[in-house]
């Protein structure tokens, strides 16, 4: 596959450390595309849960992280093999809502599993690195999903598509636009806690035009107990042209009458 992208494995290898630290992944750094152990070839738990949220983003992998068993077919044409694959991840048959995610070992880091598993509106991800066993190893998640459902919830700040702030558009046509969240926005917060958080949305003083639906025109910065947790781009919610000559003055003379 990385042949297949990249060109050859150590162009692949540049792009995932490049990715890497886009993602703000301080702790990590690929030498290989097969995570077998090899020099300068490392990652930490913080670095794989971010790496783990990024992927549980897209509906396609998702798939693939709950199916328990599926039959491929490998081998050159004429001399094909159905080969079965059995998820190694047991927790999505043994912990309620468990919807992912990966599990890994070699000799040098041990039974390591990076888990997701969601309750109502709260998701959450643990990861557990270096374990003697693979029993071990789903224990200790089980302990801290646990101890994270029962502690935390997930406030809902924002749906897809909600607006959050409407903005004027002194030269455009129309004059008004709506700007939306472009993602479903929450913030996981100690139970009980939903009202420390809070919001405040930020435009730039001046919006240059035309720019259409889906551009992003500001930011929804996110706060807990006035300290910032996060932030949110907030996108147009439809097109704004350049009013014409024509509109102006008529705008001109509605303001003087």
């Amino acid at each position: 596959m990385a042949e297949y992208t990249a060109g050859s494995e150590e162009i692949f290898v540049e792009k995932m450390n490049k990715r890497a630290e886009e993602l703000g992944m301080t702790d990590t750094h690929f030498s290989n595309t097969n995570g077998l152990p090899v020099a300068d070839h490392y990652s930490s738990a913080y670095d794989i849960a971010i790496m783990s949220m990024e992927l549980y983003r897209y509906e396609e992998t998702r798939k693939w992280f709950t199916t328990w068993q599926e039959s491929i077919t490998v081998g050159l044409p004429g001399k094909e093999k159905e080969f079965g694959l059995t998820n190694t991840n047991k927790l999505i048959k043994q912990y309620q809502g468990c919807n992912g995610i990966k599990t890994g070992y070699t000799a040098d880091a041990g039974y390591c599993l990076s888990a997701s598993a969601t309750r109502g509106d709260t998701h959450l991800i643990a990861v557990a690195l270096g374990c003697e066993t693979s029993e071990i190893r789903n224990q200790e998640i089980s302990k801290m999903l646990d101890y994270g459902f029962a502690n935390y919830e997930t406030c809902i700040i924002a749906e897809k598509g909600e607006a959050m702030e409407e903005i004027a558009v002194e030269r455009g046509n129309p004059q008004k636009v709506e700007l939306i969240a472009d993602q479903r926005i929450t913030a996981l917060v100690e139970k009980g806690k939903s009202d420390s958080v809070t919001t405040k949305v930020c435009v730039e003083d001046k919006v240059e035009i035309p720019f259409v639906k889906g551009d992003e025109l500001g930011v929804l910065e996110v706060y807990q107990d006035d300290k910032l947790i996060d932030q949110y781009p907030l996108v147009a919610a439809g097109d704004v042209n350049k009013a014409s000559f024509r509109q102006m003055i008529s705008r001109f003379f509605k303001k003087i009458f």
